[in-house]
């Protein structure tokens, strides 16, 4: 073989060993050796390794000038040379070359599939679930189709939106142990009662069109009782206010939708006051908290 050959080759091993000392400390250094003929070279290696823990290079010259430089720390499990070559990184006398290092954990056998799905700390191995699960948390609402099981930020809002609008308790919000909400079986049946109030079929699922129908009600939406009313103004509590003077029989006609607004008028004031006579209430310009009391009263109550 050329001098020249043999120079290139230990400047390669050289470069070699010194990534392996500086990711593993000066104690992992590999020792290696040359030797003209393949096959005393892997009984040597096997005979000196046999007891050794220490990472080894071996450069391995063929008659042809083809040669290879295998790389490992030997353990006792290993039984034939087929397992050492196994790990051996190749080179050709064209130069190009190919370097895997025994000291990381991506053999070609099993760690391409590992590496996919896990990532070594100084303790072990993390499963990627963690960053799946992050991305499953940071949701933008309206972004994925929300239903059973599921948790994140946008399961949140639902969750907020739902309660807002009364299909939904706070003590039936539950957190998962990450501290996310999880979308329960109690947020399943509030959709599903939301569903029926939108004439939708009821699956208790919350696709992007029912999210952008759940946030428009839950920000226009106003309870009766969540502000002082008076003459003139307008909103889904005096929609509410009007079905329940409906409802005992005040006005006539049929109850409007939850979600939809009316305005206060002298009309629907007339109706109100007479209500208000009948309990033994005086109009004092405004429907406070006493007097939404009484219309959510019910009879046999």
């Amino acid at each position: 073989m050329k001098q020249s050959l043999i120079d290139l080759l230990k400047g390669i091993i050289a470069s070699s060993v010194a990534a392996i000392a500086g990711s593993h400390g000066a104690e992992a250094a590999p020792t290696y050796e040359f030797n003209d003929n393949p096959d005393d070279a892997f009984k040597e290696e096997e005979r000196t390794q046999k007891n050794d823990l220490s990472y080894k290079l071996l450069l391995n010259i063929g008659a042809d000038d083809d040669y290879y430089l295998s790389g490992h720390r030997s353990h006792s499990s290993h039984r034939s040379h087929s397992s050492h070559r196994s790990g051996s990184s190749h080179y050709s006398s064209s130069h190009s070359s190919h370097y895997s290092s025994t000291s990381s954990t991506r053999s070609s056998s099993s760690s391409s599939s590992t590496s996919s799905t896990s990532r070594s700390t100084g303790t072990g191995t993390t499963s990627s679930l963690y960053s799946s699960s992050t991305s499953n948390a940071t949701h933008i609402y309206g972004s994925r189709t929300m239903a059973k099981d599921l948790f994140g930020s946008d399961i949140k809002t639902a969750a907020d939106y739902l309660v807002l609008l009364g299909y939904l308790k706070s003590s039936q919000v539950t957190k998962n142990a990450s501290g996310y909400v999880l979308f329960n079986d109690d947020m399943v049946e509030a959709t599903k009662s939301y569903e029926k109030d939108k004439d939708l079929t009821q699956d208790g699922a919350i696709s992007n069109v029912l999210a952008a129908s759940l946030a428009a009600d839950a920000l226009n939406y106003r309870s009766l009782g969540s502000r002082v009313l008076s003459l003139g103004m307008s909103g889904t509590d005096v929609t509410e206010m009007k079905n329940l003077l409906i409802e005992k029989g005040y006005i006539e006609g049929l109850p409007q939708g939850k979600y939809e607004s009316s305005t206060f008028t002298t009309s629907l004031l007339e109706s109100l006051k007479s209500f208000l006579d009948d309990i033994g209430l005086e109009w004092e310009d405004k429907v406070d908290a006493e007097i939404v009391r009484f219309l959510k009263k019910h009879y046999d109550d």
